[in-house]
């Protein structure tokens, strides 16, 4: 299995450059423009040179970083919104979160308790995946003439978003973290299942009438959960379609 990895984007980089550091793990930079689909590949063939790295790296007792570090700031590129978080030390129990200054999410309280504003964290990744997610999908329900009874936004482990026969979607708020291509993509992917309940070819067929771009975008979102900051990601799993 590939560990999880930071994925970097350089415009001076002319090939895919692996490294492996105690702060950052496993971090991966590719030229601008590559095909992220062919990341998961190139990892595999570089498996044994990974593990080497990672194990020379443990057995200087150097640790990678943790779920648990604190971040500095959340990007939420399928929206255009990138907030600084400002961490503020409180004798109360648990925290407190603030948005009400544009770009600025203040975290008030009992700031290295992990569970607690990784909790609170997620909770308002939620909150923006319904106050964003839902409007699109509407739109997209729209365009394609599907109806749609109700949408269910949670932070799922192992599922960027479903389609119930009873017309429920459900949608994985982590989608807030890909380019807006790959939401839409997966949006619409849901919505075809209303009249091809499968992935028959009938189905790949409806897709791609409404996403012409669809097969590299379907190729694309199986690298796309590096876009998940770590201290969201509960499970080591990620989200597929």
């Amino acid at each position: 299995m590939i560990p999880d990895y930071i994925l970097r984007e350089s415009s001076r980089a002319k090939h895919v450059r692996l490294r492996v550091t105690p702060s950052e793990g496993l971090v991966v930079v590719v030229p601008r423009g590559f095909d992220r689909a062919r990341i998961p590949g190139l990892l595999e063939e570089k498996k044994e040179w990974i593990d080497r790295a990672l194990e020379t790296v443990a057995a200087r007792g150097e640790s990678m970083p943790p779920a648990d570090r604190r971040p500095e700031d959340i990007a939420l590129r399928a929206i255009g919104q990138k907030w600084r978080v400002d961490w503020v030390r409180a004798p109360i129990d648990g925290v407190e979160l603030s948005d009400r200054d544009i770009g600025v999410l203040r975290v008030r309280g009992a700031i290295d308790d992990a569970a607690a504003w990784r909790t609170a964290l997620r909770k308002w990744v939620v909150a923006r995946g319904r106050e964003y997610l839902i409007p699109w999908l509407t739109a997209c329900a729209e365009e394609l003439g599907v109806p749609i009874e109700r949408v269910s936004v949670r932070c799922q482990k192992t599922r960027w978003g479903s389609y119930s026969t009873k017309g429920t979607v459900s949608l994985n708020a982590q989608l807030l973290f890909l380019p807006r291509p790959l939401v839409r993509y997966v949006l619409i992917h849901e919505l075809c299942h209303a009249t091809q309940p499968n992935h028959s070819a009938a189905f790949w067929q409806l897709l791609g009438r409404y996403e012409p771009d669809a097969l590299r975008l379907r190729a694309e979102l199986k690298a796309a959960g590096s876009y998940v900051p770590t201290w969201l990601r509960f499970s080591g799993r990620r989200p597929k379609t």
